[in-house]
């Protein structure tokens, strides 16, 4: 069901007579409840990982731009810092595809490389 929009969740709930709520109070729980949980954990998450690789003295870093999409033109894109050696991504940012943040890919991969390391 990854993708599919609440308000036809919510229809094939009913249909198999599954108790559910509306689409405002899903929306009102995912803006209030589940999202800054995830958020939280996330960040608690982070942290912890970097704290254990800032002891660490040799790190292998692996960088990722992404910004297709199937079909059309992707209007927003991600950048992802992984370790290779124990398989964790370990930071990831969203933005804008139309951003001046990305206006060419050399420049713009090397600017959040060097801000992702600064904040490291």
């Amino acid at each position: 069901m990854a993708g599919a929009s609440v308000s036809k969740i919510l229809l094939v709930f009913r249909h198999m007579g599954l108790c559910a709520y509306t689409a405002r109070s899903f929306f009102r729980h995912q803006s209030k409840l589940v999202v800054p949980t995830i958020l939280h954990y996330w960040e608690a998450y982070q942290a912890k990982l970097i704290k254990g690789l800032k002891a660490t003295k040799d790190v292998v870093w692996c960088g990722d731009r992404r910004f297709d999409s199937m079909g059309h033109s992707a209007k927003y894109g991600v950048y992802t810092m992984l370790l290779p050696t124990i398989m964790k991504i370990v930071h990831f940012k969203l933005v804008q595809a139309k951003s001046a943040q990305c206006n060419t890919q050399n420049n713009s991969n090397t600017t959040h490389l060097k801000a992702f390391l600064d904040s490291v």
